[in-house]
């Protein structure tokens, strides 16, 4: 089945477009960023979220296995 190529350019962003081959050095580094906007926009929610009690018991060990490592280094 042959490529499509679609003329859609994303709001304000004419340095790409969807389905082209190659971004110029500028579009690809603005199609990074929206992207990684959109993405914070998106988890904004779930990061302020606490942890769930089995990461929590996780990081608290490292962090004990951590802190014994640097006093075992003096």
């Amino acid at each position: 089945m042959p490529k499509r190529h679609h003329s859609y350019v994303a709001e304000g962003h004419r340095g790409w477009s969807i389905g082209a081959n190659s971004l110029t050095a500028s579009g690809q580094s603005e199609l990074l960023k929206d992207l990684g906007r959109q993405l914070q926009q998106n988890y904004q929610n779930i990061l302020k979220e606490p942890a769930p009690d089995r990461i929590k018991q996780l990081l608290e060990r490292l962090e004990r296995t951590r802190h014994h490592d640097e006093d075992g280094d003096l």
